[in-house]
């Protein structure tokens, strides 16, 4: 740890001059993701960015003269090493925006159950929505859960918290829609299920295992978060941080990215899971 600790500091002495310049000037950043996004004459840039051809082309010849954009004829463009530069301020702004956007459902909760790597891409959950329990609407976050289930063609979950209306959920999802059902939950989890299923949906149980519609892993570690996984959404719930879980509170996207994250983060916890046998 001391290691790495030394090593990101040298890192910052290193970059540091290059960070302060391409973040530090918002003349700099917009014109950087204009050109980034395909905007390259001088007329177009002032007409995206609002400001005077003076100033743009005041910022475009400093940029120039550190590498990072050029010019050819009447267009601007960024060199390979700009757009190195700009593809990575454009990833830290949406890291930045995801941490500051939803800043009430990071503060106070605990984040252990995220690996590191995928805390690193928490920026891919930035076209996602926070739902949250309100006053008269205290069900709120598990009514849209159950929203976006329901439009599902497959689903995929972790979870070490335990809500018996959802075993019927499940179920009618099982039985009357052929829906694929993958889940990695704790033993206890599972056991609480087994036992609050009579002898005939028990008999379905196993016999939607055994033809591979019903998927169950167990995971024998204490699981701090609970989500699911889609073909089409991303639901997400954290544990307090000192605490049980936050049922007031889900991140919910149908957006590309945030579901990737979220099978990756399925395939983290399968990784460290044993399929589960009646």
């Amino acid at each position: 740890m001391i290691h790495i600790t030394l090593e990101y500091i040298e890192i910052y002495q290193d970059v540091k001059d290059l960070l302060k310049y391409t973040s530090g000037s918002s003349v700099r950043v917009k014109i950087l993701i204009c050109l980034c996004e395909g905007i390259q004459t001088m007329s177009e840039l002032k007409k995206e960015i609002g400001i005077s051809s003076s100033t743009i082309s005041y910022n475009l010849s400093n940029l120039e003269k550190k590498k990072i954009t050029s010019k050819e004829g009447e267009k601007y463009i960024l060199t390979p090493f700009g757009l190195l530069v700009t593809y990575n301020l454009m990833e830290n702004m949406r890291t930045t925006a995801v941490i500051s956007k939803f800043q009430k459902f990071w503060l106070n909760h605990d984040l252990s159950g995220i690996p590191p790597e995928l805390i690193k891409r928490i920026g891919d959950l930035y076209q996602s929505s926070l739902v949250e329990s309100e006053s008269g609407e205290i069900y709120k976050p598990h009514e849209k859960y159950q929203e976006l289930i329901l439009k599902s063609n497959y689903i995929k979950g972790v979870s070490s918290i335990f809500r018996f209306n959802y075993i019927e959920l499940f179920q009618y999802l099982i039985l009357e829609n052929d829906i694929d059902v993958e889940l990695i939950l704790t033993n206890d989890i599972i056991q609480k299920i087994i036992q609050g299923l009579d002898s005939d949906n028990l008999k379905l149980l196993e016999n939607s295992m055994a033809k591979g519609n019903v998927k169950l892993g167990v995971i024998n570690k204490d699981v701090r978060i609970a989500f699911t996984v889609t073909d089409k959404y991303l639901s997400l719930g954290l544990f307090h941080e000192h605490g049980d879980y936050d049922n007031t509170k889900d991140l919910i996207s149908d957006d590309h990215d945030a579901v990737a994250w979220g099978n990756t983060l399925f395939e983290y916890y399968r990784n460290q899971s044993q399929k589960f046998q009646i």
